[in-house]
């Protein structure tokens, strides 16, 4: 039977989902796919949408290829070591100046490489929320010049990244993927596309090669711009290239480009301009026509849009531009030495373009009401009237109506980004409320009951996913508002006006004595234990409305430290510890220490100019010193699970076989593979095979997964013994409702210690430090004030274990610690939300020891007597069920209020700062962390509730049986 406890705690989540994906229903941008193709028959001509000028096409897409790492300048006497790699492309320029172009490719951000495929596909713009499909990214249904390829017989021939296999799975005349996922693979995709290129440009049944190179990208993602690998990479490159050009026959064009660029620390994902800007190079088979001053500051732009390449493509080639593409052909391409014939079929090229690109608009604006009826009788009305004047030219070239044309593209695509970043601001505004109606809610109740209406707003929160469709929208809206806030009200109301009122009274009792007392009643109330809470709420406070401020969200990471130490101190000021050398003062000492070191261990983000790694994480190292580090790790680690494994048998939570095994073998068996996997993946000297390595991180999970089972099925820590004396003796009731969570704690250090890497694997050991020192500082204080200095900590180490709040700083290695590859996205994908949440994790597992702390008992952990009261400690749980239940209500009522109250100011600093120039780069990134904390809150936080309850249940049948023996 599920208990009320465990209800609350689903029906706490259930809340936290709901309000959080309400929000960002309004926040995220979308735009409807049209799904309709284009054809030849879409206009009566004989050459399709356009005659010819090349037969073939290659295209060389070398991924993270930054713009400015393809220019060449001699009078740089001390270049970077990523400048002047790819002289390449200035020397062809100056060789063949009337047969090749050199451009900046600018991509629309977000800037990772799945939404860079499908604007250089299908030519539309992306969304923010696209980005999720940048992982395990799925089959594009919208139509491309791939499937245009396909559809009019043309052949295509792919080699490279296997994510155009994921996403274009049907339409390739012969492919050879490469897996793409291993950032640290440096060659293997590159030496398997350099391998068939040439081959395949050699023969003769290809219309399209598209060859997609990986090698500096990955080259940045797993060091940095200035790493002599990148360096390496790009000259390689260069060399190909150059082999490359010299195939090129004259009925062919030869495309290099990138997807995107990188920043400084080799990332990618964001809206910088290192980030955004890639490079275009064109190799022309035959000659570029001339042109003349007028038309060159038109035709030849020093820049263009990567959704301008599809319909120059499809253009080029006699195929049709796909349906939604909002790309504008590059002009000069369609010129050659035939100057008038030429200029006469850029001009209808030009018209065929506008239309479509406004038969999209037009078609768009049928499904959605994004647009006014007036933007799109403005539009339509320009271009009949363009239409009509190109008619009346009966085959003449005018360069006034060309560049209008193009004026008109540009102004479809600018309205359509405009309109694309339009926020749903009710829905947004009515996420905010409710998430702090229910944190301030939470606060001031004690306990409730849940009933099955609560689950009422979740149907018009449904229909609320269709509403773009109905004109009902409306409507939907405002019954999600009245439900939603009728629940609340429902819930709450009763408990929260007592509290106002016992709150109110308090209040005036506090101003009354004031008046009589002075300021002495103040100096009282400071050295008091509710002062302690009201400063941890003034922390909490300042933590949530930093989020308003993008200098704050830029050094939160050390601002973190400052406020944990300010917790502390206050709580040891109040405490007044008799002696300097008392066991609090060692506490106190510890928990700031630790916290102080952590900051070793924090990692750099683009806009901190100032930060530089500590020489601990730097991977620029002699063999020495990184042999060194090694041996500290490796000594640092093993110590923490000894330690962990010492303090369970000091707190008697090991006198019964369960945890016993887990502790002395399971963990055992872990930390030698952890060990062992250190030293052969870091080793120069290869004794094993890489398949070989990986079981050794797997047996590391696969024993993680067994000690959790038997946590679960066998938590006791207690016995009932009689060792000669003849007075039974309790053992293990000291930790009997925390140990279990702090086993699967422990359990967890290995597999975190392997995403982590040995050399920020000692994190782990100031972590476990900093909480038990914490949990003896806390003793006795309330719940609120517990998961308030909780939160700070594991806010402080998801910094602390290399992370910041930004797209780029996800560490996708993690996914493949102990794999080679992945058939399916699900264990990545948990792979690499462990490492990112990691310290939410374990500082949620670690919750009820110190939630459940209590003073050592004045005899040994080992051996309680029956019913002596002193001596109990965490048993008086089990006596008293009511103590228990409460206590798992307040930390349920706390942990709630608090991530609902953090996530409602991290959704209002992004509905505040919604047009500000930092909103994709800074605010938002840290909005979608707060969410995600939220998220693994929540689930730890159910997950050790149903633990504390099925510790608590076969406690009581242990009990029971004990009682019947006897």
């Amino acid at each position: 039977m599920v208990t009320t406890t465990i209800k609350t705690a689903l029906w706490l989540l259930w809340l936290i989902v709901f309000t959080l994906l309400l929000y960002l229903r309004g926040f995220l941008l979308t735009k409807i796919e049209i799904e309709k193709f284009s054809s030849c028959h879409d206009y009566a001509r004989e050459d399709c949408w356009s005659k010819p000028r090349y037969k073939r096409a290659v295209l060389l897409l070398v991924d993270a290829l930054r713009h400015d790492f393809t220019l060449y300048n001699s009078s740089v006497k001390n270049p970077e070591p990523w400048q002047n790699k790819m002289s390449v492309f200035s020397e062809l320029r100056k060789k063949f100046p009337d047969r090749t172009r050199h451009l900046e490719f600018i991509a629309d951000p977000p800037s990772a490489t799945f939404l860079r495929l499908k604007g250089l596909t299908t030519g539309g713009l992306p969304t923010f929320v696209d980005l999720g499909s940048n992982f395990g990214a799925s089959e594009i249904t919208e139509d491309s010049w791939v499937k245009q390829l396909s559809l009019n017989k043309k052949n295509l021939v792919l080699l490279g990244d296997d994510t155009w296999m994921n996403i274009y799975s049907k339409y390739f005349y012969r492919a050879f993927p490469y897996p793409s996922f291993d950032v640290w693979d440096l060659h293997t995709v590159d030496n398997g596309v350099w391998k068939h290129l040439l081959p395949q440009m050699r023969t003769d049944d290809w219309d399209v090669i598209v060859a997609h190179f990986l090698g500096v990208d990955h080259a940045g993602h797993r060091y940095h711009v200035n790493h002599p690998a990148l360096s390496d990479k790009l000259v390689q490159v260069d060399s190909w290239i150059r082999e490359v050009v010299r195939e090129v026959g004259e009925d062919t064009v030869l495309f290099v480009f990138g997807d995107h660029g990188m920043t400084t620390s080799g990332d990618h994902g964001g809206e910088t301009v290192d980030e955004v800007t890639s490079t275009l190079f064109v190799y022309s088979g035959s000659k570029i026509g001339v042109m003349s001053a007028e038309e060159a500051q038109v035709y030849d732009p020093a820049r263009v849009f990567q959704t301008d390449l599809v319909p120059t493509l499809t253009m080029l080639l006699g195929v049709p531009t796909p349906y939604s593409s909002l790309g504008s052909v590059i002009p000069f391409l369609f010129l050659d030495e035939n100057s008038q014939q030429s200029r006469s079929d850029l001009q209808l090229v030009l018209q065929t373009n506008m239309n479509q690109v406004f038969r999209y608009i037009e078609a768009y604006s049928m499904v959605s009401s994004e647009f006014s009826s007036s933007e799109i009788s403005e539009i339509k009305s320009r271009v009949e009237d363009l239409n009509k004047q190109v008619a009346e030219l009966k085959g003449g070239y005018s360069f006034t109506l060309v560049r209008e044309m193009m004026e008109v593209i540009r102004k479809i695509r600018d309205l359509c980004s405009q309109h694309w970043a339009q926020f749903n601001l009710p829905v947004m505004a009515l996420s905010i409320s409710v998430m702090i109606l229910l944190s301030l809610s939470l606060v001031m109740v004690s306990s409730l009951s849940v009933i099955w209406w609560v689950l009422l707003p979740l149907i018009p929160a449904i229909v609320i996913s269709y509403d773009s469709l109905s004109p009902w929208a409306g409507v939907t809206h405002f019954v999600t508002v009245l439900l939603t806030f009728a629940t609340i009200v429902g819930v709450f109301y009763a408990a929260v006006r007592l509290q106002v009122s016992y709150l109110a009274s308090k209040v005036g009792d506090f101003i009354k004595s004031c008046n009589e007392n002075g300021m002495s009643n103040i100096w009282k109330l400071m050295k008091s234990v509710e002062f302690l809470g009201y400063s941890g709420i003034v922390v909490m406070f300042f933590m949530s409305v930093g989020f308003m401020t993008n200098s704050y969200i830029l050094v939160e990471d050390y601002v973190t430290i400052y406020f944990f130490g300010t917790l502390v101190l206050v709580n040891y000021l109040i405490k007044k510890p008799k002696t300097i050398l008392s066991e609090l003062t060692v506490a106190a000492v510890i928990a700031g220490t630790a916290s102080r070191m952590s900051a070793t261990f924090f990692g750099c983000r683009e806009e901190q100019f100032w930060c530089t790694k500590t020489w601990w994480l730097s991977l620029e190292v002699s063999s020495c010193i990184r042999n060194y580090k090694y041996v500290g790790s490796v000594v640092v680690f093993l110590g923490t699970m000894y330690g962990m494994y010492k303090y369970q048998k000091q707190q008697g939570a090991l006198m019964k076989t369960g945890l016993k095994f887990v502790h002395c073998t399971i963990h055992s068996i872990q930390c030698v593979l952890v060990v062992v996997y250190w030293a052969l993946s870091s080793s120069s000297i290869k004794v094993l095979t890489e398949e070989q390595i990986c079981w050794l991180p797997r047996a590391v999970y696969l024993l993680a997964l067994l000690a959790v089972s038997i946590v679960f099925c066998a938590p006791s820590t207690v016995s009932l013994l009689d060792l000669g004396t003849g007075t039974p003796r309790l053992y293990g009731a000291m930790s009997c409702y925390s140990a279990p969570s702090l086993a699967v704690y422990t359990t967890l250090l290995p597999v975190c210690a392997l995403l982590l890497q040995y050399s920020a694997a000692p994190v782990l050991a100031l972590l476990t430090l900093q909480l038990l020192a914490t949990s003896r500082l806390t003793e006795g204080r309330s719940v609120a004030f517990k998961v308030m200095i909780c939160h700070v900590i594991a806010v402080q180490y998801f910094y602390a274990t290399g992370h910041q709040a930004a797209v780029q700083q996800f560490d996708w290695n993690a996914a493949f610690v102990g794999f080679t590859s992945h058939p399916y996205h699900i264990v990545p994908i948990c792979m690499i939300a462990l490492r990112t949440l990691m310290s939410f994790v374990l500082v949620g597992l670690f919750l009820p020891t110190i939630i459940l702390q209590s003073p050592p008992p004045s005899k040994t952990a080992q051996e309680v007597d029956l019913g002596d009261p002193e001596n109990t400690a965490q048993l008086r749980f089990y006596i008293d069920r009511d103590l228990l239940s409460s206590t798992l209500h307040s930390l349920q009522h706390s942990s709630v209020a608090l991530i609902l109250l953090k996530c409602a100011l991290a959704c209002a600093a992004c509905f505040i700062h919604r047009r500000h120039l930092m909103i994709w780069n800074i605010f938002t990134p840290r909005m979608i962390i707060e969410m995600c904390f939220a998220a693994c809150s929540a689930v730890f936080l159910l997950f050790v509730v149903l633990l504390l309850e099925r510790t608590d249940s076969v406690l009581r049948k242990e009990f029971s049986k004990i009682s019947k023996e006897k």
